[in-house]
């Protein structure tokens, strides 16, 4: 019976690649493709969305696709960056490598259920909110 569970199996590697240009000539990433946070955080679409608002705007207020490209990832990279850093500190407590690791994080699962815990956990898990798009986009 073992051996049949051990064939059924399957696991996978979760990556991050985090590149050093955005773009290249009058191509540029945007969405998942320069920013993805992590399947876990759950933050892919808004901002795509976001990403892809400031762009325009940069696109908007620039003489040249050039400068536009680089206004834009000049302004979107550090929000991206911080959701990056926070989408690896959450990953650890989703899928941690270790029984110990485990055991926290089934005891604080536990915990969320007391008063005010809920809500210290979920400021701590999703950090402080990030500036909005159109701050972002007057940079």
């Amino acid at each position: 019976m073992a051996a049949a569970a051990e064939a059924d199996l399957f696991y996978d590697v979760m990556a991050q690649v985090e590149l050093p240009r955005w773009s290249r000539g009058r191509v540029v990433l945007v969405g998942d493709a320069c920013g993805a946070v992590s399947p876990l955080a759950g933050q892919g679409a808004s901002l795509a969305v976001a990403g892809a608002y400031v762009l325009g705007r940069c696109w908007e207020r620039s003489g040249s696709v050039a400068e536009a490209l680089a206004a834009y990832e000049r302004r979107w990279r550090p929000e991206v960056v911080r959701r990056q850093r926070g989408g690896r500190r959450g990953a650890s407590w989703f899928v941690p490598g270790s029984r110990w690791g485990a055991g926290v994080r089934r005891a604080g699962v536990r915990l969320t259920g007391l008063p005010g815990v809920s809500a210290a956990v979920g400021a701590a898990m999703g950090g402080r909110p990030g500036p909005g798009v159109e701050e972002v986009s007057a940079r």
